[in-house]
């Protein structure tokens, strides 16, 4: 079930580490890391073209949540990949919206801080290379 341990927790965890259930990294340009109670999962974007990328997924558990009978590991892979799943379709119906004549350009939600910071990771790589007047 979703939303708690499939295996051990790991130790050193802080009681509002735990309540929270998760916590993100982002390796720009392609990579983010989701650290669990219990497992992390990394996942790497790799562009191939304008309109494709490449996504990869590693779920790292320890020997511990390997070796224990209760820890329910298959659960946990076919959630996440059910959840990569469902988010690679709504960003093939984002990709789609784009090539509409209608698609007009708008601001960032506050929620897509990492796109932001994507974009001015961007930015600032071209103005370094960029020829300087």
């Amino acid at each position: 079930t979703p939303g708690r341990a499939h295996g051990p927790v790991f130790a050193g965890l802080t009681p509002a580490e735990c309540a929270a259930g998760q916590t993100y990294a982002t390796s720009l340009p392609s990579m983010f890391i989701v650290g669990h109670v219990d497992y992390v999962r990394t996942v790497r974007l790799v562009p191939l073209g304008p309109e494709q990328t490449e996504l990869s997924a590693e779920w790292l558990f320890p020997a511990e949540a390997l070796a224990s009978p209760e820890a329910d590991i298959d659960n946990i892979v076919a959630f996440g990949r059910q959840v990569l799943e469902e988010d690679a379709a709504i960003c093939e119906v984002n990709q789609k919206g784009l090539r509409s004549m209608r698609h007009e350009a708008g601001v960032l939600m506050p929620e897509e801080y990492d796109l932001h910071r994507f974009h001015e990771w961007v930015r600032a790589r071209h103005q370094a290379f960029s020829p300087k007047p």
